[in-house]
């Protein structure tokens, strides 16, 4: 359950675009959300 590479090879782009700052509880919820995808697909 590899990350595809266009993640990882635009992962760098966020710092440098300007956007709006993340409402912190819908990022947390969507951090904990890809933790528990990771877990899940790590685990099998």
């Amino acid at each position: 359950c590899m990350l595809p590479d266009y993640i990882l090879m635009n992962t760098g782009f966020d710092l440098i675009k300007p956007r709006k700052l993340p409402n912190p509880v819908l990022a947390s919820h969507q951090h904990r959300a890809l933790h528990q995808e990771l877990l899940f697909c790590h685990r099998r």
